[in-house]
């Protein structure tokens, strides 16, 4: 069966979903008594369209439409498109250091000196402002690996310039030109991501990850014990590790945006991930009928193309 690739669909309908819940923890009832639908709601902004995804669809689409305008990754272009996505006021929940870098940019500072090393505490900066973004890439540069890794670095830099952030970036981009390239399966793409990463928080959490798909067990069932343990917070290594095992737990899209939204935490960030490369591995073909409402699906659905 042929199978046409989802990639920016699948990010907008774990997004859509998850940010109803966002920072809800696992035992709220309101994420308890879930049916696995669209609900009204959201953390960050407040129109009562429960199709509608947040800020990592929005950053996808810009870093998307930028790829396909200049036919590659044009840096200056994609910072400016950021900042042009930050000044329109839709917003939906930008993070702050996203927020911060752009601000940068927006007061003269080039796109190479604008991304944050540090939080204002002395620690690097780890949010999951770039894997969140970076599965275009993957599917761009999917036959070029070697640009691939040059790339997502460079875009994740432009927020976020440091080692966590980055290598979130690349796992994402990467895993999503292996599955696009039909070279890795949703169970064994950890593996390959793993295996070529240097010593890192995100490595350690991916192998955290390989042992949980190892249990002898139906992997549904230890579902929430694994995501608690892998963690789930809006920290790169816990958002890519848990979007990596809800992808490699599950075998179907559904079943894998579900799992990521019920793990609670940072939701629409995580299934946004997952649903981003559960969507390149499934497909349109994969993804049933009650998730096609999504805002712009057919935008979505022609920049994958």
């Amino acid at each position: 069966m042929t199978i046409t690739i989802a990639t920016l669909v699948g990010c907008a309908i774990g997004d859509a979903l998850g940010q109803s819940f966002e920072m809800c923890s696992t035992d709220n009832p309101k994420l308890q008594n879930w049916d696995g639908l669209f609900r009204d709601g959201a953390t960050f902004w407040r129109r009562d369209n429960h199709f509608q995804y947040s800020d990592d669809t929005l950053m996808s689409m810009a870093l998307a439409a930028s790829l396909l305008e200049h036919q590659g990754f044009n840096p200056e272009d994609v910072a400016q498109k950021y900042l042009a996505w930050m000044e329109s006021g839709n917003t939906r929940g930008i993070g702050g250091t996203t927020a911060a870098a752009l601000t940068r940019i927006k007061l003269g500072a080039h796109y190479t000196e604008s991304g944050l090393i540090l939080n204002a505490d002395g620690t690097p900066v780890g949010g999951n402002g770039t894997a969140m973004r970076a599965s275009p890439i993957g599917l761009v540069y999917r036959n070029n690996l070697s640009k691939l890794l040059e790339v997502a670095m460079e875009d994740a830099s432009i927020t976020h310039n440091s080692l966590e952030p980055k290598l979130g970036s690349i796992a994402v981009a990467l895993a999503t030109a292996l599955l696009a390239n039909r070279t890795a399966s949703p169970q064994d793409v950890v593996y390959q991501i793993s295996d070529l990463l240097p010593d890192s928080v995100l490595k350690s959490k991916l192998e955290l990850v390989q042992k949980w798909l190892e249990q002898g067990t139906e992997l549904g069932s230890i579902a929430a014990e694994a995501l608690a343990e892998i963690g789930t917070a809006g920290y790169v290594p816990e958002t890519v590790g848990a979007a990596f095992f809800c992808l490699g737990a599950s075998n179907n899209f559904r079943d894998c945006v579900v799992m990521a939204v019920r793990a609670g935490g940072d939701t629409d960030t995580t299934a946004a991930v997952a649903g981003a490369l559960a969507g390149t591995w499934y497909g349109v073909e994969g993804i049933s009928e009650e998730y096609q409402s999504v805002e712009n699906r057919e935008l979505l659905q022609g920049l994958t193309d």
